[in-house]
């Protein structure tokens, strides 16, 4: 308990020094911002809301976005059960960032990497059984584009996901959505 709080609290430290840190060099930029997204495939959903800072050079705006954020979603596993699950993910955005951006982008699931589920400790009967699936940390993979009117951006957004526990897996795994920030 006592090194993952550890491990929480280093992690923190780091995206918050990222977010606020203002460049000493001319050529470069930071931006922060506060976002809402929400993504879907067919009766499951995504959404969540978060901060980020985007950073990037003045002559060419290519660039990289840190984000994090807390979402909540309900998703059809693969035995027919809809699961719901509360998540803390941090991505990273790699590309051009201007009026229009475009960005490939990967996450995960910070809860899941930092913490360990007590709820498996003395259950070994998963061992065992035929429906246990591997529990790997939740993450994913997308791309997506925007366009930015002022403070205002709204971003189109695909992401093939990971999503499973240690007794259930999605059925769904490529989500498609919108996001919407306010920049600053």
């Amino acid at each position: 308990m006592k090194s993952s709080l550890i491990k929480v609290v280093i992690l923190c430290s780091i995206m918050i020094s990222a977010a606020v840190q203002t460049s000493a060099n001319a050529g470069e930029q930071h931006d922060g911002r506060i976002f809402y997204s929400y993504e879907s495939n067919g009766g499951d959903y995504i959404n969540a809301i978060g901060v980020g800072v985007t950073h990037r050079y003045h002559h060419s705006n290519l660039g990289f976005q840190l984000n994090t954020s807390l979402g909540y979603a309900e998703v059809l596993a693969q035995d027919g059960f809809l699961e719901e699950y509360t998540s803390w993910e941090a991505s990273a955005r790699f590309g051009y960032f201007s009026k229009i951006s475009l960005f490939v982008e990967f996450g995960i699931d910070l809860g899941e990497a930092l913490f360990e589920d007590y709820r498996y400790d003395r259950d070994d009967y998963c061992h065992y059984d035929e429906y246990c699936y591997q529990d790997d940390i939740d993450g994913y993979v997308g791309f997506g584009a925007g366009i930015k009117a002022g403070p205002i951006a709204v971003e189109g957004i695909v992401r093939a996901r990971e999503i499973d526990s240690r007794y259930w897996e999605a059925e769904s795994e490529v989500f498609t959505g919108v996001q919407v920030s306010l920049n600053f």
